[in-house]
């Protein structure tokens, strides 16, 4: 059980494999066999501080300030919760999976688009959000490892960094043009990935409400690091179910957190409950669902047209809600 601020993720599997490593040298009577560190974390604290000052550090610092210069826009999802006036981290966990097929397709359409997984995800969540908010400028987070020298590999300590992607979206857009733009945004983001957040955050000089994370309440995250489980497999009703796996805290608004098990992707939407009721989190699940496949097949048409509704909630809507017809007296 350790505390954020000293391990990360890849922290814990550099743990993993150093305690693994004793355990079988204990049992056979041998030393250990683990490579000396050339530095330790405590190095990489004083080497940043350093940096700070340098002059690729100020091209990072003014990439990441004009970046995010003027008013940043709020993204108010559709809830029937009002948000509190003072932050707080009461969350939820719904998972679910997407195929086989549609991974496939969104792999090959990324591969094609001289782009990656990660970006086909920020696109068509960018388009998503789109869409429920008609926001034309739209910034989430994302976390990156931080560990870009080959000395650092073998840390522990916590190198993450956030970065803040930020996306116009026209409405004449078609998902081709997201792409690139996502595309874009990424590439430049990883660029000047080296600039700690939290001092972007105090040289920003914004207005801060107590209820809001900063520059972003929204964040996406990739899990494709750790082993991938190659003979995974999981039936059609398990695809489609969205079940709540965890109870207990979130710290932005809404994580979108995906994560590669062998051919599929697991899907898990991580959420302030004293923001978003359940029911609506898992309608933005389903959606999402329904609007991948419609944007990988229909790359060039405007995402504006493109359905994010399921068949039987289109009919539902039209049919049912729309179901006014009234029998008035003749006179």
């Amino acid at each position: 059980n350790m505390h954020h601020i000293i391990g990360d993720g890849w922290s814990m599997e550099v743990l993993s494999k150093d305690v693994l490593a004793y355990y079988e040298a204990y049992k056979s009577g041998t030393k250990p066999d683990l490579e000396e560190l050339r530095i330790q974390y405590k190095d990489y604290s004083a080497w940043q501080l350093s940096q700070l000052e340098g002059e690729s550090y100020q091209k990072h610092r003014e990439y990441w300030l004009d970046n995010l210069s003027g008013e940043l826009p709020l993204l108010n999802l559709p809830s029937t919760e009002s948000r509190p006036e003072v932050k707080t981290y009461i969350g939820s966990t719904l998972t679910t999976f997407i195929d086989k097929p549609l991974v496939t397709l969104l792999n090959k359409y990324s591969k094609e688009s001289n782009g990656t997984l990660f970006m086909g995800l920020v696109a068509s969540l960018n388009t998503l959000l789109h869409r429920y908010t008609s926001e034309n400028d739209i910034v989430i987070g994302t976390p990156i490892a931080g560990r870009e020298h080959s000395d650092l590999e073998g840390q522990i300590g916590f190198y993450v960094n956030a970065l803040a992607l930020r996306n116009q979206i026209d409405l004449q857009d078609d998902f081709d043009s997201i792409f690139a733009k996502s595309k874009e945004t990424v590439l430049n983001a990883y660029t000047h990935q080296m600039y700690p957040f939290d001092r972007l955050v105090e040289e920003l000089k914004q207005s801060r409400s107590t209820s809001r994370n900063a520059v972003f309440d929204i964040l996406i995250v990739l899990q494709n690091a750790g082993e991938n489980v190659e003979q995974f497999s999981i039936s059609t009703d398990d695809i489609n179910a969205i079940i709540e796996s965890r109870k207990g805290t979130s710290i932005y608004d809404i994580k979108f957190d995906f994560e590669e098990q062998g051919e599929y992707l697991k899907f898990s939407v991580e959420y302030n409950t004293d923001v978003y009721e359940e029911r609506m989190i898992k309608s933005l699940i389903m959606h999402y669902k329904e609007l991948l496949p419609n944007l990988l097949k229909q790359p060039k048409q405007e995402v504006s047209t493109i359905e994010y509704l399921s068949p039987l909630e289109k009919r539902e809507l039209i049919e049912n809600f729309n179901d006014t017809k009234v029998d008035y007296p003749s006179d």
